[in-house]
């Protein structure tokens, strides 16, 4: 299966202050000692982490050359054990020698007057951080672009592990507290972050702000985030004793759900796409299957937003304007439509997130709306750019800057 971003379609889805390669060590083993001895906030941490292996990330290992993205940099940070082993995630960004000199300057401008500006991007369902050209385009704006592959998935998976598996989303909250401190750390404390999801990160995202309420993330945008099943949310609920009669059997038991590959052909430059990331997969062969432990995973999540969460800061959903899914043959509408969410049922279930939600339609757009046709990714990116300017930033990005930067794209 390609890595798209998708869930299986017939089953429910998906899917600076920085300069040089620093090290970006978190707490080494000796710091930890030391921390725990002199904090009793740190000593109450650890007395936690004795219980529960994954209380908190232990360290993040320098950055190096990034693996998949030429002039990018990985960091692995180390999350702990599961019952399949050692579990890590991957951040993401912009080698920050090869920064142009606008670039710099930029991010410059934004220091110098006592703030700086970040990105913290989560992906969706069998994924990972590939889209080059949406980091291109907030760095070229002078805000650094940070990238998270979750658990299993891309840069993290290991072979001895079940690709994409995970039986409670807040288990995410690691990898996405581990990535605010980088952030924090390496941009400064008057970082203002806005956090980019998609899909299934989008609903990770949704409920890691509403349960830790993270600090210096000021914003929420989520791209077609998977809140709620296809159909509606009674569907969901009739769905759910088939999804737990499977997992009687153990939670990666496999259901019966194909993806017919779809939306991979809408986004493949080899089957009429603009794209090409999918022809080199990291993983190839790697199946993400979908299983029943990860589905009542995804349906807990999506229980708990039907009974309203309570985000603190503004939240922006963005989806297509039609839905083009369940379907058995393909059809050449699916390549300006959402071939893997119900957008209806999205756009009913953001109204549970918080007070503060805006949504926005992208005409045409595709589940990924940053890989849509030019006209609609270009509209998604400068919808989400002026909305950040205002609720998460409250500074005016120059309308040259985003002008120049959409006609890249």
């Amino acid at each position: 299966m390609s890595n798209t971003g998708q869930p299986p379609v017939s089953s429910i889805p998906d899917n600076a202050a920085a300069t040089g390669n620093t090290s970006a060590a978190v707490l080494s083993d000796s710091a930890l000692a030391t921390r725990t001895a002199s904090s009793p906030t740190a000593s109450s941490s650890m007395e936690s982490s004795s219980k529960d292996p994954q209380a908190s990330y232990s360290y993040v290992d320098p950055w190096k050359p990034d693996s998949v993205l030429e002039g990018y940099q990985q960091a692995t940070v180390h999350l702990g054990e599961d019952a399949e082993g050692e579990i890590v995630a991957t951040f993401v960004r912009k080698d920050p020698s090869k920064l142009t000199l606008q670039e710099r300057w930029r991010r410059w401008h934004f220091s110098v007057r006592g703030y700086r500006l970040a990105i913290m991007y989560v992906h969706g369902w069998n994924d990972y951080f590939y889209r080059r050209h949406a980091s291109e385009y907030w760095e070229s704006l002078g805000i650094p672009f940070y990238a998270v592959d979750l658990r299993k998935f891309g840069r993290s998976y290991r072979p001895y592990q079940t690709p994409g598996y995970i039986e409670d989303l807040h288990e995410y909250r690691l990898e996405f507290n581990a990535l605010r401190d980088q952030i924090v750390k390496e941009q400064g404390k008057d970082v203002r972050i806005l956090m980019i999801a998609h899909s299934q990160g989008g609903l990770s995202a949704s409920l890691w702000v509403n349960a830790e309420h993270p600090h210096h993330v000021e914003a929420l945008a989520l791209n077609s985030p998977w809140l709620e099943l296809q159909g509606n949310r009674m569907f969901r609920l009739l769905s759910t004793p088939v999804v737990q009669m499977y997992r009687l059997r153990g939670g990666k038991t496999v259901m019966p759900m194909r993806d017919p590959g779809f939306y991979a052909r809408c986004i493949k430059r080899s089957t009429g796409g603009e794209w090409d990331y999918l022809d080199h997969p990291l993983n190839p062969g790697v199946e993400f299957l979908t299983r029943a432990g990860w589905m009542q995973a995804i349906y807990n999540g999506q229980d708990e937003i039907a009974k309203n969460l309570d985000i603190q800061i503004p939240v922006l959903v963005c989806t297509s304007d039609k839905s083009m899914m369940l379907q058995s043959t393909w059809d050449e509408g699916m390549r300006e439509a959402d071939s893997v969410l119900d957008i209806t049922a999205i756009r009913q279930a953001a109204l549970h997130l918080g007070d503060v939600v805006a949504l926005a339609t992208i005409r045409g757009g595709l589940h990924d709306l940053s890989m849509s046709k030019p006209d609609a990714r270009r509209k998604y990116f400068r919808i989400v750019t002026m909305w950040a300017s205002m609720m998460a930033w409250r500074r005016v990005i120059p309308t040259k800057w985003v002008d120049e930067a959409l006609a890249k794209l």
